[in-house]
């Protein structure tokens, strides 16, 4: 336990924050004009863009954000690029892996008319760019795309579910249908043959659109199956209908770990092991900068995510499901009531 607690404290920020000079960049430039950034966003704002704001406005770098909010359509897409193509921004921000694919593509599936290649594009919340084909492949680059991802690494995530309990059988529930949700699972599957643990798969939308009502049955399945924890990766429709899928597990005594943060601060999974989403925008936001303003190509600033990450408890689930965390873990978790 010692060395997994060791492991913990090491990834888990609490205080410490990815920090940023604010100094004004727009004083050394002698530019007055606001940054013209298009924001392509799947839900409306969230804590990411908060981060991106507050990063410009900490610095004194006037940005001008156009919002196109697809509201989880991505059949808006191609009419939000045609509108970016008669006004062009100086910048292209995406929102998500389907979000991020659509307007850009995959690396080697370019289409000029279709995808956006003569502009920049910074992205949030891909929480695998290379296996979905975003980023291209080691040793290669994409000339005018870069971003920041937001996933803890997959065994980090794992030491964080057993420093909480024994963990031998993990339940997934997914969308079939989202490129990250299945590369996290063929991830995770094979990391389970390294660990120890068998990932019990419940894949939905096989055929067709996924439907809110099928994750109580696959959720019931799953613990008749064995699993001793549900596990909420980086899966849009999920997060959707993140209570349905936690109050099927507290129906079958089941606690949810989410890999991302706002399962736990606003829903009801039990615990997770996140990064910050102010930070993610913030970090996102350093890149922005980079581009804009320090002239650097997209190209040679990294994808990125960050060094240090959240230990989150829900107290209130805990209670619920009478899974208390160890007291070796109150010594920095951050405890959400």
């Amino acid at each position: 336990m010692t060395h997994l607690i060791h492991f913990l404290r090491i990834l888990t920020v609490l205080v410490l924050a990815v920090t940023f000079s604010t100094t004004s960049v727009l004083a050394q430039t002698n530019n007055t004009d606001p940054l013209k950034i298009a924001m392509i966003l799947w839900r409306g704002e969230t804590r990411v863009e908060d981060g991106f704001r507050g990063f410009f406005a900490d610095r004194g770098i006037p940005v001008d954000l156009q919002i196109y909010d697809v509201e989880r359509d991505l059949s808006r897409i191609p009419g939000i690029i045609a509108t970016l193509r008669k006004n062009p921004p100086d910048l292209v921000y995406t929102w998500g892996t389907g979000i991020t694919s659509n307007v850009v593509g995959k690396y080697n599936q370019v289409d000029p008319d279709k995808n956006i290649t003569d502009l920049p594009v910074v992205f949030v919340m891909v929480s695998s760019p290379w296996k979905t084909g975003i980023a291209a492949p080691p040793g290669q680059s994409r000339p005018n795309i870069t971003g920041a991802t937001h996933i803890a690494p997959l065994p980090a995530q794992i030491q964080a579910i057993r420093a909480y309990r024994p963990m031998t059988k993990l339940g997934v529930v997914y969308n079939n249908g989202e490129d990250n949700s299945v590369s996290n699972v063929e991830e995770l599957t094979a990391l389970g043959a390294e660990m120890g643990f068998d990932v019990l798969a419940a894949p939905l939308g096989q055929n067709g659109d996924p439907s809110s009502s099928d994750i109580a049955p696959a959720v019931a399945d799953l613990a008749k199956r064995g699993a001793d924890i549900l596990y909420i990766g980086p899966d849009n429709f999920i997060g959707t209908y993140r209570d349905a899928l936690t109050d099927a597990g507290f129906d079958n005594g089941l606690a949810a770990f989410s890999a991302t943060e706002l399962e736990v601060r606003d829903g009801q999974a039990m615990l997770g092991l996140v990064s910050r989403y102010e930070l993610v925008g913030r970090l996102a936001a350093s890149k922005v900068e980079d581009i804009l303003i320090n002239g650097l190509s997209p190209a040679d600033i990294p994808i990125e995510t960050l060094d240090r990450f959240s230990y989150l408890i829900r107290l209130s689930s805990a209670r619920r499901l009478a899974l208390y965390p160890p007291l070796s873990l109150l010594d920095y978790a951050e405890i959400i009531k």
